[in-house]
């Protein structure tokens, strides 16, 4: 009989006592550091923990999304007693560890019956369970341990039936989809009461234990479900606790006084390992998607390339918070989602925005991160390898932003080739498709957010090339931070950082030329733009299928000149019977506009851009320039009039029109990748009060949200702790790198560590990892070493570099605002 969890060394796992009352998240997924995953068809699991008469315990899945729900529940029998639900048990169970792959939960079935259930996640297609059954009395124990299934699809219960399985039964949920899962009790067999449970009758001696495992197969046949569920039946589960165990051992501990923190922030990190894949297709490294939980990993094609939105690749707001927060839990893992993007770099130095494990793309150039990220994650490993591997790519993708094709007035501000590319589609100004959005082409603008990112990219490069001796390169990438923080400059309109026109450079509002007019002939205006200005034209009307269409535009330039241009439907975003054309002219008078092939049930509306809408865009230039105190406290006081909310920083102006704290219908709510940029601008600017008032909101936001729903989402409602967008969503766990930026933190190896700088935080915080143990607080920081030593640094301390045998000043780093602290 194997034994129990107990007889394998689980000291790195570590205990809890999670009831379903506390904040926590029971999915499990393969681990991809050990386990085999299957891109196109991934299956993962999910714990629930029952209250009253649900079931005491219940693991259960939606194979990927081809079925309503299926689970799997624990039977005792005992003494003739059934004890399936919660209020059935002595001490109902409670989830005691969890980490990626793997779950425990402990209670006691009677007084003298104790149970510890594990869960395992073997790989993508096989799962398994371990029952151990503890006697503490002084009289042998009969037990019926039954495992009950349940399938419901289309809001109908499904039948669950038995198949044949060497000499007992096996439970199967019937057909799904191209699946024939199997469920093996070890030496089970059916009670002959019930077609939709299986199990094994035993008996546990004093003082003694017993256990039944169980394994999960799911194959597209009976038969190889079987066998591949025979097939871990026949491994050493304590072997693979033992490999999880290990897993962890690298993943930073944090103790901050706050159960419920403590909670979340290692559910994070549970949840961020376990959305990693490995490598198919383009990508020679394992790679992330957005939402591994078990409504999700099914694609109907074979090579996975039927995946949704938050499975059909790698994207920079998704993998810049994500390769952060790994760095210190798992450099290699980090450290991958650099090297896909490089792996996908072309000739002309070319990224895809989104690269997929099946090839997929999004056509446009990646968001300008990646050397600021991969600067980050150097700066947790210090591995100098990595940074040399992946400098030349970086350089060359910086390189790039700078053509001439990026740039359509050649001023040295690049523009967006989409409003997708700035990794937020539904910003007032550019939201493109929404009756609520002005609709403009975010190509006919110049951004501050794209001249922050490019600008914290140069900077990224310099400190690079700085560290690895090339000179030539620091002074090329010193030249272009000049020029961009520069250009930055140029977009400050008194209070913030805002957009403007990309050719005439006007900043300020637009104003409605006409409304309401008819699309089936002439319109005659006459009408003087000063300044002059770009048109946005909105036609409405008809069915959903966009019209065939021209409008010509008729006026005269900033010049006098005369001046036409042409719009048809290749231009235009029809959605609800609506659409926005942008021209990409400038007209100082506009004469007329010529609708062909519209009827008169087609109406249009004219206004000049109104380059003035308030957004978190902003703030951004804190998170990549070195500014004057007198501007940082400008752009704070615009964040706490326009942008603070109860849960963090919103993404809209709260008195924009379009403003709506849950982004249903308008845009807002909170967003993680987005408050980890202003949190980290913050912190540049040496405002870590501020950024630890930002982290602690979204913080105790996302506590509550987790306490409900059990499982992360994609972002937050702004006022109230409630998690919306997809749910299960790595990007809405806890910011770990700005947790780790505000607490002051790094700990690099066993041996070496670094920590200081100003600590915000009311209670002190603990850091372990590794066998070192950082504790921060007001009064100072304290480290201990693996060896024992016990290394003391004063509350004033700056950022400092410990090692085990001396504490030595930073030799090779030369931090810079956009880079210390990292």
């Amino acid at each position: 009989m194997e034994r129990g969890s107990w007889a394998v060394d689980v000291a790195e796992l570590r205990r809890w006592h999670l009831t379903p009352a506390d904040p926590y998240c029971a999915i499990i997924a393969a681990d991809a550091r050990f386990c085999a995953t299957d891109y196109a068809d991934d299956q993962s699991w999910e714990l629930q923990i029952g209250v009253g008469d649900s079931p005491a315990l219940a693991l259960s899945t939606r194979y990927g999304g081809r079925l309503g729900q299926a689970s799997l529940a624990p039977l005792w029998t005992v003494g003739g007693q059934l004890r399936y639900a919660a209020q059935d048990f002595h001490t109902p169970p409670a989830i005691i560890h969890f980490a990626p792959g793997y779950l425990r939960a402990d209670g006691q079935l009677t007084p003298e019956l104790g149970l510890t259930a594990e869960f395992f996640v073997f790989e993508s297609h096989a799962c398994g369970g371990r029952f151990t059954l503890s006697n503490s009395g002084n009289e042998s124990v009969h037990v019926r341990a039954d495992l009950v299934g349940f399938a419901a699809a289309e809001g109908r219960e499904r039948r669950v039936t038995l198949v044949p399985a060497g000499e007992g039964h096996a439970l199967t949920f019937g057909k799904t989809a191209n699946l024939r899962p199997v469920i093996v009790v070890e030496g089970g067999a059916s009670d002959g009461l019930s077609a939709s449970q299986v199990g094994v009758s035993l008996t546990i001696p004093a003082r003694g234990e017993a256990v039944v495992r169980w394994a999960h197969g799911g194959e597209k046949s009976i038969a190889s479900s079987l066998a591949l569920a025979g097939r871990w039946l026949a491994r050493d589960w304590n072997a693979v606790l033992a490999r999880t165990a290990r897993g962890v051992s690298s993943v930073p501990i944090v103790e901050t006084g706050e159960p419920d923190l403590d909670i979340l922030l290692a559910a994070s990190y549970q949840q961020l390992l376990q959305a990693f894949l490995n490598p198919e297709g383009p990508l020679p490294n394992p790679s992330i998607v957005g939402t591994r939980h078990p409504g999700r990993g099914f694609s109907t094609r074979a090579d996975g390339s039927a995946h949704p939105r938050a499975w059909a690749g790698q994207s920079g707001p998704l993998i810049y918070p994500a390769a952060l927060s790994a760095a210190m839990a798992d450099a290699r893992l980090a450290q991958a989602l650099v090297r896909n993007e490089l792996a996908v770099q072309q000739e002309d130095g070319s990224i895809d925005w989104r690269p997929g494990l099946a090839g997929q793309q999004q056509g446009l150039l990646a968001l300008p991160v990646l050397a600021r990220l991969a600067w980050g994650v150097f700066q947790y490993t210090e591995d100098d390898a990595f940074l040399a591997e992946v400098f030349p790519g970086l350089l060359r993708f910086l390189r790039r932003w700078r053509g001439a094709d990026l740039d359509l007035d050649g001023d040295g501000l690049p523009e967006w080739q989409s409003e997708v590319q700035a990794g937020y589609p539904f910003f007032p100004a550019f939201g493109r498709g929404f009756p609520w959005a002005q609709n403009a082409d975010i190509g006919t603008a110049e951004t501050p957010d794209l001249l922050a990112c490019l600008l914290s990219e140069a900077v990224s490069l310099r400190e690079m090339a700085f560290y690895l001796r090339d000179t030539e390169v620091e002074a090329e990438c010193a030249g272009y931070a000049e020029g961009y923080a520069a250009a930055l400059e140029s977009l400050w309109d008194g209070e913030r950082y805002s957009y403007r026109d990309r050719d005439t450079h006007q900043m300020g509002g637009g104003r409605v030329l006409f409304a309401d007019a008819p699309a089936d002939a002439p319109l005659f205006l006459a009408e003087q733009l000063d300044p002059p200005a770009r048109l946005l034209i909105t036609l409405h009307g008809g069915a959903e299928q966009t019209p065939r269409f021209s409008l010509l535009v008729e006026g005269l330039d900033a010049d006098g000149q005369p001046l036409r241009e042409t719009l048809g439907p290749e231009k235009i975003v029809w959605t609800h019977s609506r659409g926005t054309l942008t021209t990409q002219a400038v007209f100082g008078v506009v004469n007329a506009l010529h609708p062909e092939g519209l009827s008169r049930v087609f109406r249009m509306s004219g206004a000049t851009v109104d380059w003035s809408r308030r957004d978190i865009n902003a703030l951004l230039p804190m998170w990549a320039a070195v500014l004057p105190a007198e501007r940082v406290d400008q752009l704070i006081a615009y964040y706490e009039a326009a942008l603070r909310v109860p849960n963090g920083v919103t993404m809209v102006a709260t008195d924009d029109l379009a403003y709506r704290p849950d982004q249903r219908d308008g845009a807002g709510g909170v967003w993680p990748y987005w408050l980890t940029l202003v949190g980290e601008g913050l912190i540049e600017a040496g405002r870590f009060d501020a950024a630890a008032g930002l982290l602690l909101r979204l913080l105790k936001a996302q506590i509550e949200a987790l306490r409900t729903h059990k499982a992360f989402s994609e972002y937050l409602h702004s006022n109230e702790p409630v998690g919306l967008g997809e749910i299960g969503h790595v990007g809405g766990i806890a910011p770990l790198h700005l947790f780790l930026r505000v607490v002051g933190v790094r700990i690099v190896s066993a041996d070496k560590v670094w920590a200081g700088g100003p600590f915000p935080l009311a209670a002190p915080v603990t850091v372990r990892r590794l066998g070192v143990a950082v504790t921060r607080s007001a009064d100072g920081t304290n480290i201990v070493f693996p060896s024992g030593r016990t290394v003391s640094l004063p509350p004033g301390a700056l950022m400092t570099e410990i090692v085990d045998e001396e504490v030595v000043p930073a030799v090779n780093y030369r931090h810079t605002e956009g880079t210390e602290g990292m």
